[in-house]
């Protein structure tokens, strides 16, 4: 398994807050299968800004306390990119990256709202060869209210990724209900587990695939399929989204 969502790197932002830390949190993913994990620090523009240098220097120590403790997990470099207009900028600036350093970006949106250029930021970035996958659109209000949302985006060319705490119940009921709904839809193509500490937001991501196997099995053999292509920058074609109950409206529009 490929957690694609975590923020083990300690001391960097909100998430893991020294290397001891850190080592218990990547020993529980070990436990739980998980052979890669992505290290998706916060970058907020104007607030939290990775420098490139510590960030490698720090990821760099983690993987060498792993080996030296016989924890057995590959670390890949990654950023958790919080949606912003300048991130088109950013990126042909090579101020940020994307997962294991591939086309792959991870963008997270504010939890109350759909920023109105979301998809102007998209194009943009797509134009540059990147491939936006969003943050657990199931946490973000305006997606649970209309799913039509996130699903126009995968259209467009987007991934997505959900928590695996989502599926777990951590959030709460709704949170859970839009998590098994873009399952249903094949609306998802990486989990993450979001680990920001070792208690209540930890590692844990095999419950969540156990989910997915339930739930719909072509998409759960789709994303072991896909996982470790996209860690290599390889393309995927993705599942077609399923509607339910869709029926053609005036001037082809849905209802």
């Amino acid at each position: 398994m490929i957690d694609f969502h975590s923020h083990i790197i300690p001391s960097i932002d909100d998430g893991s807050k020294d290397f001891d830390m850190s080592l218990e949190m990547l020993s529980l993913a070990v436990s739980e299968g998980t052979k890669y994990i992505c290290a998706t620090s916060h970058y907020i523009p104007g607030e939290i800004e990775q420098d490139r240098d510590l960030y490698d220097k720090r990821l760099s120590d983690l993987s060498k306390f792993c080996f030296r403790q016989n924890i057995d997990i590959n670390i890949l470099p990654a950023l958790e990119l919080y949606m912003h207009p300048e991130l088109s900028r950013l990126y042909r600036e090579r101020k940020i990256w994307g997962i294991n350093n591939t086309q792959y970006l991870l963008i997270e949106f504010p939890m109350q709202q759909f920023p109105v250029y979301t998809e102007d930021v998209l194009y943009e970035l797509r134009l540059q060869g990147a491939v936006p996958v969003i943050a657990h659109p199931e946490r973000n209000f305006r997606i649970g209210k209309d799913i039509s949302l996130i699903s126009n985006l995968v259209e467009q060319g987007a991934l997505v990724q959900v928590n695996a705490g989502s599926l777990r119940g951590i959030y709460g009921k709704d949170i859970k209900k839009a998590a098994e709904k873009l399952i249903d839809m094949n609306l998802i193509h990486m989990v993450g587990s979001d680990a920001h500490d070792n208690r209540r937001r930890n590692a844990k991501i095999k419950e969540a695939y156990e989910v997915i196997r339930d739930k719909n099995s072509e998409l759960y053999n789709w994303l072991i399929d896909n996982e470790k292509n996209i860690i290599e920058g390889l393309s995927v074609e993705t599942l077609p989204v399923k509607y339910k109950n869709k029926r053609k409206g005036f001037f082809g529009l849905f209802k």
